[in-house]
């Protein structure tokens, strides 16, 4: 079985990661984190906004944007996202009054127009989260980039804030200091954690062993708690390996989503097949998500209904049903993974 999510902690990586060489050098706008949704955290907390500010968040995401809301003392406002799974502006035209913040979350790679966004919201601070786009250039005051397991590139951990406006990297450098540094019992952890993950997700043990064990997994709940901290240091040193060889990772990407989509464009169950500048996965809205599910469990391959849980998430923190065309987009979302 293939499963959905790469994970590759091979020779190289292993390497880099116990010699904690070479290591990345950030810019002096840039910031490492154990996550990106610790960098999300961060960019709201240099905002300081008042408690109970209005932040927009799209309403088909992780649980991971609404809880960096939510801890920053802020509360989020769901935008609907369109048939595009880009940023519903007519809806957030609608929900704008008294916002002073915007996450915009290219999902699956898809980006959104950040120029038309700040053109017709002049006064909204914009926060992307690049989790899904590594290395699209940030536009907005923050960006935030993922290295998670399963991201592009997929390094296990960590995440990287980018601060796009000058008058609040002061503000984000004092706050990073602060925060604690791996130790080394934690570093240790983290090779071991990555091991076993690479393990568990190879092909030879996937389908027999990890799959069915992921079955007894209860469902995550939208509400968690963010711990931030500095970068692993061995995490940064892959990065460093593997920051370069990125753009020929999305070139053979984008080879081969382009036969995947040939595919499925052939197949009278999808409506509508969408590909982000990374290709990494290719979201899909169908008429019948169980039965595309099938064909391609059938053919050794799993899928994910990612992000099946939004609207779950979403009602702990608020969320009044004002989204209906993420609801609908739920009930027609598969991922077809693509490496």
């Amino acid at each position: 079985m293939k499963p959905r999510l790469e994970i590759r902690f091979d020779k190289d990586l292993r390497l880099a990661f116990r010699r904690r060489k070479p290591a990345y050098a950030p810019c002096d706008n840039e910031f490492l984190l154990n996550h990106a949704r610790s960098g999300l955290l961060l960019a709201l907390q240099a905002l300081g906004l008042p408690r109970g500010s209005r932040v927009g968040v799209m309403a088909l995401n992780c649980h991971t944007v609404m809880n960096a809301v939510a801890q920053a003392g802020c509360r989020p406002v769901f935008i609907d996202v369109d048939n595009n799974l880009q940023l519903d502006q007519e809806d957030l035209q609608r929900k704008s009054d008294g916002l002073r913040a915007l996450i915009v979350t290219h999902l699956f790679g898809i980006l959104n127009d950040i120029q038309a966004i700040q053109q017709s919201f002049p006064n909204l601070i914009i926060i992307e989260d690049c989790a899904h786009a590594f290395g699209k250039p940030i536009e907005g005051s923050f960006g935030v980039y993922s290295i998670g397991q399963g991201k592009m590139p997929s390094l296990g951990d960590g995440g990287i804030l980018l601060v796009n406006d000058t008058n609040f990297i002061n503000t984000a450098q004092s706050l990073y200091n602060a925060l604690p540094e791996y130790s080394k019992w934690n570093e240790t952890k983290l090779y071991l954690r990555l091991q076993l993950s690479s393990w568990f997700n190879s092909r030879m043990l996937y389908g027999w062993l990890s799959m069915p064990l992921k079955r007894w997994r209860k469902p995550q709940s939208g509400k968690e708690t963010i711990v931030m901290k500095k970068r692993s240091a061995g995490v940064q040193a892959m990065l460093s390996l593997r920051k370069d060889s990125v753009k020929e990772m999305i070139e053979r990407h984008r080879a081969t989503a382009q036969k995947e989509i040939d595919r499925l464009n052939s197949n009278p169950l999808v409506i509508k097949t969408l590909v982000g500048e990374n290709a990494f996965m290719l979201p899909v809205l169908c008429s019948d998500v169980t039965l595309l599910k099938t064909q391609y469990a059938q053919r050794g391959v799993e899928t994910a209904t990612h992000f099946a849980n939004s609207i779950l998430w979403a009602k702990e923190f608020g969320y009044q049903g004002d989204c209906p065309n993420t609801e609908k987009l739920l009930s027609e979302l598969l991922v077809i993974p693509v490496y």
